[in-house]
């Protein structure tokens, strides 16, 4: 049976609708077809006997090195076999006309089996059919997917194998398009990998950087692009479902969906590195036309990559990953109403304006404060998106903040509505959002603080020395800190017993660094450092005290924007600049 691998050591391979994961011994252990919400046919990253995977095994094969050629998502692990070098090429057609899963294998110094094994539903489904005696294809309809290979693929048991012969290389792809796949030779597929390559260089040059860290904040932007469902702009949480948050437990959820507060903080991020703006101006017309398409007055959580609802969750009978359960599709926090969702989206929309000097999608923007600035009173789920409905500070100071800033693009008397309603949070927060020490609450009457509130001051609603910020930052740094990692805080459940939240943890940088520590910034970035892998990824958690590195669904876009604003905002504090949102 084939090892179910570990989160630290996956990689990604995308044509940005949908990806692919792979561990270091060369194994596609996560596939879903078409786009990244579809139902998996590789999983064996949630079950390692029922799940779908597609590996590579030679006489005594060991992991080398792998690496991205350019900015690309194209993708050499390089191994030895029998003691000689041996390299497989793994990547998805971009702007090709075809798409699926190619894998170019370099000349083999033994003969190499590699074995497809497709189970359909997450591997609830039996394996389909295999392929004719002696032929070098095999035809999936019913899943939209065909089998071109370099070599006779023969049946055994539920797999599909064919075998690269020493000295010779060899190659395969799993495609969308049966006429696509039928027409495919070892030139043909070298061709469109080198198209492949040129498209990724375009997507590559959106987004430039240069400073501290350089490579590590590259790779984050490669992450985020790898994950960007382009037919739409919209940006995934994550490709995963259920890789757990606790080791075993039942902290599992399904992130492959387009979150309005991730993406608003997303976008915020990366508009600090865009030279051309098609990011964030995609983002902008997802959030609209989400709202016109699905007749809403205000944003559910999440949507669909292609903007519709997600409606229900469905718990799949899956071992798990690392036995941990439930294992689900869907997400129940469909429902939930998140203020400061809606706030992100107004500071995003901020952060374009002032960039691009144009108001892009008014009409919803408009929109969205016009909630805000009627709703804001209303207890909602919060940013942690849970069952306990509160007054949550932090859905309140975004609220303001978001109504704030976009009030400077509004004409009276609609400004002077939205700056009143921002009037009234900023003195219901005084009056009633601090606890005996001071500090920001979690929510009214709580003596808790979230390191969420270090976002007062990136968003300047607050001086980073102001007293009620001081207070909260020592009761995060004695409650809620570790090494220069940081826990959340959670409602329901002790999120000590969960990972380090790397998000958070940026966002902690973040404030140091506009508050003149850089030090301190800077030692908390290289903490967050060592929780990447070789390929530059972050998982939602770092695995403290867990024995894994990495914990749950990976990677994570959050992450990757967040670490982005802590880096921008350390390279913004070398140079005398004050990175925070005016």
């Amino acid at each position: 049976m084939i090892a179910q691998p570990s989160i630290h050591s996956l990689a990604v391979v995308s044509d940005r609708r949908t990806c692919a994961l792979l561990d270091q011994a060369g194994t596609l252990c996560w596939y879903c077809p078409q786009r990244f919400d579809s139902s998996a046919v590789f999983s064996l990253l949630l079950d390692a006997e029922q799940g779908g995977y597609w590996s590579v095994r030679g006489p005594g094969q060991q992991f080398v090195r792998r690496a991205y050629a350019e900015r690309s998502s194209v993708l050499t692990t390089e191994f030895t076999v029998d003691g000689q070098p041996f390299s497989v090429t793994d990547w998805m057609p971009l702007e090709a006309d075809f798409t699926g899963l190619c894998r170019e294998f370099s000349a083999a110094p033994a003969p190499v089996i590699v074995a497809l094994r497709l189970r359909p539903d997450y591997g609830l489904q039996a394996a389909p059919a295999g392929a004719p005696a002696g032929a070098t294809a095999a035809s999936f309809p019913a899943l939209g997917l065909w089998l071109r290979a370099s070599h006779p693929v023969r049946q055994v048991g539920d797999t599909l194998e064919f075998t690269v012969p020493a000295g010779e290389t060899g190659w395969a792809v799993l495609a969308d398009s049966e006429a696509a796949a039928a027409g495919l030779t070892a030139a043909r597929v070298g061709a469109v990998r080198a198209q492949t390559l040129h498209a990724w260089r375009a997507v590559a040059d959106l987004l430039h950087y240069e400073g501290p860290y350089e490579r590590q904040v590259l790779d984050s932007v490669r992450a985020v692009q790898q994950l960007t469902y382009a037919p739409t702009g919209g940006i995934i949480a994550a490709p995963t479902t259920s890789l757990p948050e606790v080791p075993g437990g039942a902290r599992n959820y399904d992130y492959r969906y387009v979150w309005m507060r991730d993406v608003g903080l997303i976008v915020s991020a990366l508009v600090q590195l865009d030279d051309v703006g098609r990011p964030e101006k995609s983002f902008l017309a997802f959030a609209a036309e989400a709202l016109h398409e699905n007749q809403q007055q205000y944003f559910t959580p999440f949507y669909a990559v292609d903007k519709t609802v997600v409606e229900g969750v469905r718990e799949l009978d899956l071992a798990g990953y690392q036995s941990s359960r439930p294992v689900q599709v869907g997400n129940g926090a469909t429902g939930q109403l998140q203020l400061d969702a809606h706030a992100n989206v107004l500071l995003a929309a901020k952060l374009i304006y002032d960039r691009f000097g144009e108001r892009q999608q008014w009409p919803m923007v408009a929109q969205v404060a016009d909630f805000l600035a009627d709703n804001w009173q209303r207890d909602d789920n919060g940013i942690w998106e849970e069952d306990a409905t509160k007054a949550y500070t932090s859905s309140k100071v975004l609220a303001a903040r978001g109504l704030e800033f976009v009030a400077e693009y509004a004409d009276e008397p609609t400004a002077a509505r939205w700056r009143a309603a921002a009037v009234d949070i900023r003195t219901f927060v005084q009056q009633h959002c601090l606890t005996a020490t001071g500090a920001y609450a979690v929510y009214p009457g709580s003596q808790d603080v979230d390191l969420t509130a270090v976002q007062y001051t990136l968003w300047t609603y607050c001086a980073p020395d102001s007293p009620e910020m001081l207070a909260t930052v020592a009761e995060i740094e004695q409650h809620w800190g570790r090494d220069n990692l940081y826990w959340r805080r959670l409602e329901e459940f002790d999120a000590h017993k969960e990972g380090a939240f790397l998000a958070g943890t940026c966002w902690v940088a973040h404030y140091y660094a506009v508050a003149g520590n850089v030090d301190k910034a800077r030692a908390i970035i290289e903490a967050v450092l060592r929780y990447q892998n070789d390929l530059g990824f972050f998982a939602e958690e770092a695995g403290v005290d867990s024995g894994e590195q990495m914990l749950g669904n990976f990677p994570q876009t959050f992450v990757h924007s967040s670490f982005i604003c802590a880096v921008y905002g350390l390279r913004q504090a070398l140079a005398g600049k004050d990175s925070r949102v005016r």
